[in-house]
């Protein structure tokens, strides 16, 4: 067992800006890892991608009648994936907003009873992450800081010519492919925070043909600490020969090209006791290499469920 290992808090910077706090946590790693752990490596983690033709329904406030239902059909004209659902009135948009899912809001400045910057802190009381574009012809500068200050994702002077919608065509496209972005990567903090941080499963990261992380789950199920672990080939945990070979297969993950890893085998606890687990993995970059992640549970019966404390969690195959 190596005795050389550094250790990293994951800290919580990547949360700036999140009302989502994460505890600090210090991970034994092997190596020169950046302060923050999950900003420096890709969990693998079920997650659905971006997908071009994906649906953005918008919600279009103005009470211009006439420009109102002009900027809904450019809009739809210019991205085939846009649905527009319009309406005059500031009221009726937020009434539209408590009730339906919208990935964007798009409102013009002067409005009867209201405008722009005032609806837009109201949206941002119950929304406060959901893009909101101003489109206005009030063009001020106080007015554009102003929006900022009170979370606006852009400002956009309204002009003539269609070419303008093109322009906010694209604003929006780019907001909410933003927006979801981060939606998938507090989806993925999440799942980190679950796995890892509450020890639901063992975690071991394999790296040049060792292990560089490992958390305390593993750590106990195999009555090491994870400081003994680290720096320890997956190999050397073997309980026979034949399970050094099966565990090969998570040092040799990074050569091989697969997607996934589904290895059965024994590993051999501190006291001697060979301990029957199974193992689902996914690749994992950090500073341009690629590794592996393991989830590590104690085989007890032939599904793929990992029992913790009475509890029960569904481990995706393709995780």
């Amino acid at each position: 067992m190596s005795e050389n290992q550094n250790a990293v808090q994951l800290t919580k910077s990547v949360l700036h800006g999140n009302t989502r706090a994460l505890n600090e946590r210090t991970p034994v790693v092997r190596g020169h890892l950046p302060e923050a752990v999950v900003e420096s490596i890709d969990v693998p983690v079920p997650l659905t991608g971006l997908e071009s033709n994906e649906e953005i329904t918008v919600l279009y406030i103005d009470d211009d009648t006439e420009l109102t239902e002009l900027t809904k059909l450019y809009l739809e004209r210019e991205d085939e994936s846009f649905t527009v659902v319009s309406t005059t009135n500031a009221v009726q948009g937020l009434e539209l907003l408590r009730n339906n899912e919208f990935d964007c809001v798009v409102s013009d400045y002067d409005m009867p009873n209201t405008d722009g910057i005032e609806l837009l802190k109201i949206v941002r009381e119950t929304h406060p992450m959901l893009p909101f574009i101003l489109f206005t012809a009030k063009g001020a500068e106080s007015v554009a800081s102003e929006a900022f200050t009170a979370g606006a994702t852009d400002y956009m002077q309204k002009e003539i010519g269609s070419e303008q919608y093109e322009l906010l065509a694209n604003r929006v496209r780019s907001a909410v492919e933003h927006y979801r972005m981060q939606q998938y990567f507090w989806n993925a903090l999440s799942w980190y925070k679950q796995i890892v941080e509450q020890n639901v499963a063992g975690i071991l990261i394999v790296q040049n043909h060792e292990i560089m992380y490992a958390n305390q789950q593993l750590a106990t199920l195999l009555r090491y600490t994870p400081e003994e672990l680290v720096g320890t080939a997956p190999t050397e945990l073997a309980s026979s020969p034949e399970d050094e070979t099966r565990l090969k297969a998570l040092v040799e993950f990074e050569r091989s090209g697969e997607e996934t890893l589904h290895v059965e085998a024994s590993m051999t606890r501190r006291d001697g006791v060979e301990v029957p687990v199974e193992i689902h993995g996914g690749p994992i970059h950090h500073e341009g290499k690629l590794g592996c992640l393991g989830l590590v549970r104690e085989r007890a019966d032939e599904g793929n469920r990992l029992a913790t404390d009475g509890r029960s969690l569904e481990i995706d195959n393709d995780c």
